[in-house]
């Protein structure tokens, strides 16, 4: 929980502030690309071929105090495939120095995709994505994203530390795919888009009722097929709501206390797009302290096109 000292917030604006200059200048050093290796059998079933898990993890990092929207060039990855896969699922776990969950939440959220995600609203990606609240992402059946040999593939994990005190964690990270040479059946492709209600994405919520909302057109004609939210401690809910139509389409809500997960839209169907047809994300925080906490507040989309 953010403290109410002044220095303290002030110190935390100025890294903001400072990440936010690494991440629109680039400034940030990536490592070699490292060849993603070691596939095991996935305790996940499908009836499209057998399915394979890959690890990896951050090893142990040092996370600042009050550093929100924590970025750590070490931290971040570039990886390969030396064969086509098909991505179907994502899990991240954060661990403290003791190999153990540890009580405060310092997963901000993470991105594994085939470009580094920035503050832009209208890109579309290969990718899939995890959160504090939102930690594992299975694609519906059916349904994959597809990665070709050789592709470079960055994956961006992000920290928060709202504590007074440095903390040492490591995420670990598992992604399950279907390689090329084990597909029985075909797979669709499935491309992502991230939607915040707020650009820089990081936004900081005073006390009580917060609602905001963007609206927006969505430039393809398919199907929406996955939704899941990225949202801060104390949101309550993220809703897609049709314009055009004049229809919800989902409203994701927090199962439980403001540390519950966060529910997504998983559909084979799918929610029908146009292009042209405009789009509203609302989400919601209900903030009970006496000073500002930080937010974040999106969704990330995986739809195929017709």
């Amino acid at each position: 929980m953010l403290t109410s000292q002044d220095s303290c917030n002030n110190g935390r604006m100025i890294r903001t502030l400072g990440w936010l200059i690494c991440v629109l200048c680039n400034f940030c050093a990536v490592a070699p690309a490292e060849l993603l290796t070691g596939f095991r059998p996935s305790a996940i079933r499908t009836d499209y071929g057998l399915a394979s898990e890959v690890q990896f993890s951050t090893g142990l990092v040092e996370l600042e105090p009050g550093a929100l929207a924590h970025q750590l060039p070490k931290a971040m990855k570039t990886f390969w495939f030396a064969e086509p896969v098909w991505l179907i699922g994502y899990k991240t776990e954060l661990l403290d120095s003791h190999g153990k969950s540890p009580r405060e939440n310092y997963l901000c959220h993470t991105f594994f995709s085939d470009q580094r995600v920035d503050q832009r609203e209208d890109n579309e990606l290969k990718g899939i994505y995890s959160d504090a609240f939102t930690t594992e992402v299975r694609l519906p059946d059916g349904f994959g994203i597809p990665l070709t040999e050789n592709e470079r593939l960055h994956w961006m994990p992000m920290f928060n530390n709202r504590g007074a005190t440095s903390a040492r964690v490591e995420m670990k990270v598992a992604i399950t795919m279907i390689r090329a040479k084990d597909l029985k059946k075909t797979l669709r492709p499935l491309y992502a888009s991230l939607r915040s209600v707020q650009t820089p994405h990081l936004f900081f919520v005073p006390p009580g009722r917060d609602e905001r909302r963007i609206t927006f057109e969505l430039p393809f004609d398919g199907r929406i097929h996955f939704l899941g939210t990225h949202i801060h401690p104390h949101g309550l809910s993220i809703e897609l709501y049709n314009v055009t139509r004049q229809e919800r389409v989902w409203k994701g809500v927090r199962k439980g206390d403001p540390s519950g997960e966060m529910e997504v839209y998983s559909n084979s169907g799918g929610y029908p797009v146009r292009a042209g047809e405009t789009y509203k994300i609302t989400a919601v925080y209900d903030n009970p302290d006496a000073d500002k906490i930080d937010a974040m507040a999106g969704l990330f989309m995986l739809y195929s096109r017709d």
